[in-house]
Parts: structure tokens; C-alpha cells; sequence
């Protein structure tokens, strides 16, 4: 009898249980999403970033009722400047990309309005504060920095050249775990050296292969530049060449 009798009271007691959930799990899970990219103001292109650590965008919650101490959540953003994120609650937000090596003034954040299951695409124009086209031949880079109008306070302040044995190319990639940089070559900038001195003009760099203890063949290359303001670096789009 008394096992007739719980198994009658098992399903009520469970009911009850979810009946009492909802006096205080009423809130709708966070089904909302984002996506978009940042690319250069100037000329419409993609940016050429690091990933990870090329930049982010921050998604602030904007209702200083509810939140006078706002949480934020930062996107990171691709290698081309694209980015997308889920999981966001309904609400308003304010949004700005930030941390890379671009421009961008605060003021021109914008502000996104999420409902429940929506998904809404934000783009940004930022402006990077160093541009970079570059081949290589043989052993030889041959590059080209240009600085945007907008860019009227920083300076060069250190170029790399990196190899790599597959297309994935930055500071990080082309280098051992030890943190010596064989296949990674430096130049760091004097102040003394002004920005026109450098941008403008196409410029060569030969390093010596024997310095990267890999066979001749085919790699990827890539320059970075990196200013006076932030420690990141643009780079130029990632160039395939045949080493002989």
C-alpha cells in the first residue's frame, strides 16, 4: 500500500515543484543576437587584424534606470573585421568598437535596440592609423606604408616582416615557443625619425633565410606596423611567395 501510495503522490509533489519554479524563474532567457563588421572609413575595405587580440566591440547595457552601474560585453572581432555574438537579453545598448589599431571617437557610437529573438546587424567605418601593401620576391619584401589624413598624432614606432608555413600570419604565429623570433624580423624606429621620411614611397627589406632554419619553398608573408599609441600593429594582406 504505501508504494501505491507514493507513486500517486510522486506526480503531485513534482507539479508542485514546477508550480513553485515559477514564483521566481520567470525571466526570458537571453535569445537575442548581434552581427556586423568594422571596415576603413576611408575606402570601404576590410581591415587586416590579429585574431585573436586585433580588437573588440563593447555592447553596453543602456538604461541608467535599471542599470546605473551598466555590465558590458565585448565581441571579439575577426581577422577581417567581422564579428557576431548570441545570448543577449532583450534591452538597449550602446556600441562601440575599440582596442585595435584604428580610430575611432566615442562620440560616434551607436545605440542598439535588441527584442526578444532578434538579431540585428551594427557596422562601424574606423580608421586605421597605418596602411600596408606589400610583395615579396625571393628574399626580399618590397612594402608600402601610408598614413590616413586622419591620423595626426601618432608615429611609426617599430615594422615587422613575418613568415609563416600557412596563411595564418602575425607576431605570435611566427615565432618559436621560447619567444625567439626566427622567422620574424624587427626594425624599431627612432622618435627622431619622422613618419614622411617613411610613408609614401615603396621601401625594401631582405632578410637571410638560413636565419629561419626552414627548407626553400612556398610561405606566407606578412608586414606589420605599429605606432607610438597602442601596441598592436596593421598589417598588409597576407602575401603567398616561392622562396629559392
Amino acid at each position: 500500500m504505501k508504494s501505491i501510495k507514493l507513486a500517486f503522490l510522486l506526480p503531485i509533489l513534482l507539479i508542485g515543484a514546477l508550480s513553485g519554479c515559477k514564483n521566481w524563474d520567470n525571466f526570458v532567457a537571453p535569445d537575442a543576437g548581434v552581427y556586423g563588421k568594422i571596415t576603413d572609413a576611408e575606402n570601404g575595405q576590410p581591415l587586416e587584424l590579429r585574431q585573436p587580440g586585433g580588437g573588440t566591440v563593447r555592447f553596453i547595457q543602456w538604461d541608467k534606470v535599471k542599470y546605473p552601474n551598466p555590465g558590458t560585453t565585448d565581441i571579439e572581432l575577426k581577422a577581417n573585421g567581422e564579428f557576431s555574438a548570441t545570448q543577449f537579453f532583450a534591452g538597449t545598448y550602446k556600441a562601440l568598437p575599440r582596442d585595435g589599431a584604428f580610430l575611432y571617437q566615442p562620440a560616434d557610437s551607436v545605440m542598439v535596440d535588441l527584442g526578444n529573438g532578434d538579431r540585428k546587424e551594427v557596422n562601424f567605418k574606423v580608421t586605421p592609423f597605418y596602411r600596408v601593401t606589400a610583395n615579396v620576391t625571393d628574399s626580399t619584401f618590397t612594402y608600402t606604408i601610408t598614413k590616413p589624413a586622419a591620423n595626426t598624432t601618432t608615429k611609426i614606432s617599430q615594422i615587422i616582416f613575418m613568415i609563416n608555413n600557412y596563411s595564418k600570419v602575425d607576431e605570435s604565429i611566427s615565432s618559436n615557443a621560447s619567444g625567439y623570433f626566427i622567422n620574424l624580423w624587427r626594425q624599431d624606429i627612432a622618435s627622431s625619425v619622422t613618419d614622411a621620411s617613411i610613408v609614401g614611397a615603396p621601401r625594401t627589406f631582405t632578410f637571410k633565410w638560413s636565419e629561419t632554419h626552414l627548407p626553400k619553398g612556398e610561405y606566407y608573408f606578412r608586414v606589420g606596423v605599429r605606432t607610438t599609441a597602442v601596441a598592436k600593429y596593421n598589417y598588409s594582406p597576407v602575401v603567398k611567395a616561392t622562396v629559392r
